[in-house]
């Protein structure tokens, strides 16, 4: 799992380097909202070339927004994107498994054909409506690829037709339900959507902060400046990580329990405390813990 993602129009090319040496954590170059149609092929081969040229050796991850075509996916993107290197998949406007299903089966095909190993690629589906977030526990289940559910919040609010300037209460609940079904399937926290106001980093940092309270494992980006932000909200702080290391330091081995701080530590605490070091161990290479 990734702390950011950092979206990238594929008719950009400009933006396209400059995002692969930004400091993301992942790279979202995207095919779907960010490219007008006129551009859709340009942008397919820029991206095409992006990953067969870059994503092996890139520091960041690099992930794939494709168009829906009919019921499922265009065809066209996943044969010009799926190449070695290529991490994941962005799935957008998903309100069904069995899309995702289908899916799966044709990328195993690509996979056989370049000499990828199966089940490498993983795909993310992006909830953006009420439908989408009534089939959240099918399409965490729908494929044994899927890493993590996404919250598209513009679109989903947009569906909603909610018209208040404070829309974040209307989301919790689809938000939560989220987080809920990712870890009942067993796959990676929910990833949220991107905040567009580039001038308000406090708002961004508030909403971040919200998303990780209610259980989110990061959020995408729409530009480079917003990602120090992300990369401090969804980092263990330093005393997160240091309070781990004494419950796991403190355990009794025959009990697996340990009173830190007064306060007595049970399996779930010792649960919690390996997940802070794991993500803390993940991210050092990125950033250090935040004060």
């Amino acid at each position: 799992m990734h702390r950011s993602y950092l979206y990238a129009p594929g008719s950009k090319q400009r933006i396209l380097d400059k995002a692969l040496v930004a400091g993301a954590d992942a790279i979202v170059c995207d095919l779907e909202d960010a490219v007008a149609l006129p551009d859709k092929a340009s942008a397919r081969a820029a991206v095409g070339a992006l990953v067969r040229e870059h994503a092996e050796e890139a520091e960041c991850a690099v992930h794939v927004r494709v168009n829906r075509s009919g019921d499922g996916w265009s065809a066209d993107d996943l044969a010009a994107v799926l190449h070695p290197g290529l991490e994941a998949l962005r799935l957008p406007k998903c309100e069904s498994a069995e899309p995702v299903r289908l899916l799966d089966v044709r990328i195993t095909e690509l996979e056989r054909e370049r000499g990828l190993p199966v089940g490498s690629v993983q795909l993310y589906p992006t909830i953006e409506s009420a439908a989408g977030a009534v089939a959240a526990r099918d399409l965490a289940r729908s494929s044994p690829r899927v890493a993590a559910l996404v919250f598209g919040p513009s679109d989903f609010v947009a569906d909603l037709g909610l018209m208040g300037s404070s829309q974040f209460e209307a989301t919790v609940l689809a938000r939560s339900t989220l987080v809920l079904e990712s870890r009942a399937a067993r796959i990676g926290r929910p990833v949220d959507g991107a905040f567009t106001d580039l001038s308000d980093s406090d708002g961004l940092r508030q909403l971040a902060l919200r998303v990780r309270d209610l259980g989110f494992g990061g959020k995408s980006a729409i530009h480079p400046r917003q990602l120090p932000v992300l990369h401090e909200v969804f980092t263990p702080t330093a005393d997160e990580v240091e309070r781990a290391e004494r419950i796991i330091d403190s355990l009794d081995e025959r009990t697996a329990t340990a009173v830190v701080d007064g306060s007595f530590v049970d399996p779930a605490i010792v649960t919690q405390a390996q997940a802070v070091l794991r993500l803390a161990e993940r991210t050092s290479r990125k950033a250090t813990p935040r004060d």
